[in-house]
């Protein structure tokens, strides 16, 4: 019951900052400042005592293989990490766009603008000092994206255009044609040779506990009088499962149904990245894919106050709840399910995917230790993702936009 042929999970390792820096002419080879605390100013003042050469130098990122996706762009902006940032890099620690550039003296003062043909990218500036001479540097200027992106449904050419000053010396600038992605497209992964470094944290960016359809959704559970109140851990696990039910069955008589609809906006060769609607919209259609049901379940959930994960298996998502404040009953959701089987039925499905996924991973380390060959790919641990421990690396919900709303609170 494959979620999406683009969802799959590969050798999971940390991605590091220098993953994102793509080859350039200069080098060989993962949460800014506002347009209006730079825009007014004029470039910065020559220093008359030492006049440098104009040096040589690039758009050295661009995104990821110049697309510039607007979901990852707006959770690392505010992501509280820290990046193995090397040692040639400079400005944001986070940033996706920079240029590098040969440093012509030791201290030299290097300062980089950003613009963009598009209202949706803020300029951008930074100023750094370049510590050694002849030395490849990346500069990252602090780059946000306008609040508007989150309308972004479609992939839409831009132009980037970058100024540098070295010493107040003007060193031209430079453009770049780029793709901004539509904001449904998440990022869960990215191939730098054979190495693939997953980045599914950001799937916890599509659980939105603050959406008013969450409340709305509550409410109806309670009109139900399957149970007395959502009080969370207040009551003991049984009575948890009684909750994590009454909003199940409110999906149910929603007519939620399982959908695989919806291609990423743009698709690179190694970048992963799976289309995921928002809650609004799942709601609206009455359909939801794995991913989809999943976060709309951990939406409501995390609402409740109860612990939540989503879950990554090879090509598929399930949602898990603790069932108790330590997480020692755990109750795993088949969301696919939601209006094909009743919830007794989701969580035993739920409970004998887990079990089988961390059956294979051990029969596949068994088959490493042992030197034999296998294909494996399939065969890893489940990978659980803490909404709470995602929230607290700064990692906040994409916001839907109003009309979405008013739409939902005129369709039930």
């Amino acid at each position: 019951m494959s979620c999406s042929r683009y969802f799959r999970r590969k050798a999971c390792v940390a991605w590091p900052r220098t993953l994102f820096l793509l080859p350039c002419l200069l080098l060989a080879l993962v949460l800014g400042l506002g347009p209006a605390t730079w825009s007014a100013q004029t470039g910065p003042a020559a220093n008359t005592a030492r006049q440098p050469r104009q040096s040589a130098w690039e758009f050295d990122q661009l995104g990821l293989k110049g697309v510039l996706y607007p979901s990852l762009m707006l959770s690392m902006a505010k992501m509280q990490v820290n990046p193995q940032q090397q040692d040639g890099e400079l400005g944001d620690v986070n940033g996706l766009i920079g240029i590098s550039v040969i440093s012509p003296r030791a201290g030299a003062k290097a300062v980089v603008e950003l613009t963009s043909s598009s209202p949706l990218v803020h300029p951008g500036r930074v100023e750094v000092a370049l510590p050694k001479k002849s030395k490849v540097y990346q500069v990252f200027p602090y780059v946000s994206m306008d609040e508007a992106v989150v309308l972004q449904r479609h992939a839409s050419p831009v132009t980037l255009t970058a100024k540098l000053w070295l010493d107040g010396v003007a060193q031209g600038e430079r453009s770049a044609q780029v793709s901004i992605a539509s904001i449904n497209d998440c990022v869960f992964g990215l191939r730098d040779d054979e190495t693939y470094y997953g980045t599914f944290w950001l799937f916890a960016a599509y659980v939105n506990e603050n959406h008013p359809a969450v409340q709305q959704i509550m409410q109806e559970a309670l009109a139900s009088r399957e149970v007395a109140a959502l009080n969370g851990y207040q009551a003991d696990p049984a009575g948890v499962r009684k909750q994590v039910k009454a909003v199940w069955q409110v999906l149910r008589r929603r007519g939620i149904r399982y959908s695989n609809v919806g291609d990423a906006s743009v698709k690179l060769d190694d970048v992963a990245v799976q289309h995921v609607r928002f809650i609004s919209d799942a709601l609206l259609s009455r359909q939801a894919n794995c991913v989809e049901g999943s976060c709309l379940l951990a939406s409501l959930f995390r609402k409740m106050g109860l612990e939540t994960w989503l879950v990554a298996l090879p090509e598929h998502m399930l949602v898990a709840v603790a069932l108790d404040p330590q997480g020692k009953q755990m109750l795993y959701l088949e969301t696919t399910l939601l209006s094909a089987a009743t919830f007794e039925d989701a969580a035993k499905f739920g409970q004998t995917e887990m079990d089988e996924a961390y059956a294979k991973a051990r029969q596949a380390e068994a088959r490493k230790k042992a030197g034999k060959a296998g294909d494996d790919e399939d065969a890893e641990e489940p990978l659980l993702i803490s909404i709470s421990e995602i929230r607290q690396r700064g990692v906040l919900p994409i916001p839907d936009t109003e009309d979405a709303r008013k739409r939902f609170f005129m369709t039930k």
